[in-house]
């Protein structure tokens, strides 16, 4: 029973049902999802026609925490244009273990823009498949949780406008 004696429509109905979170929720699937496939396109723009060069470890950090531990290296490599082009990039484990400062490090670089670089291109595809499923996840909640909650919306609407 409405106090004012204003009619209850369908838009405030889904307000008050929250409906705003479910376009949230599809722009963080969507979000989500680009930030993959750009990581998962620089890698496979760095396999098609990228330069592959060694460069020089200048920095290795561990940051041990509770969580799975990070691990990061800064280093240093030749192009055409600088021969003293700087990179840093978070790498799995696995290749952070077999690193020591001065040593060598495998480079990948576009010609086109050096400062597209990476050494651990595995990193950036990391848990692709994981994610995108996420993603798709998010849309789906998004996209089913607002198509019920107009439908309750319109049924609240119609059952209000039958008890009047």
């Amino acid at each position: 029973m409405m106090l004012d004696g204003r009619k209850q429509t369908v838009i405030g109905a889904m307000w008050r049902q929250q409906i705003w979170v479910y376009p949230l929720l599809v722009a963080a699937g969507i979000g989500f999802g680009m930030l993959k496939i750009s990581d998962y396109q620089k890698t496979a723009a760095f396999l098609d026609h990228g330069v592959k060069v060694v460069g020089e470890v200048t920095h290795l950090h561990e940051t041990i925490t509770n969580k799975p531990n990070t691990y990061d290296v800064a280093y240093i490599f030749a192009t055409e244009a600088d021969p003293h082009t700087r990179g840093e990039q978070r790498v799995r484990e696995q290749l952070f273990d077999t690193l020591s400062d001065g040593g060598p490090i495998d480079v990948w670089y576009l010609p086109d823009d050096p400062k597209q670089n990476a050494v651990d291109l595995g990193h950036l595809t990391r848990y692709f498949w994981l994610a995108l499923f996420c993603s798709a996840g998010l849309i789906f909640t998004g996209l089913v949780g607002g198509w019920f909650t107009v439908k309750r919306a319109r049924a609240t609407v119609l059952a209000k406008g039958n008890d009047s």
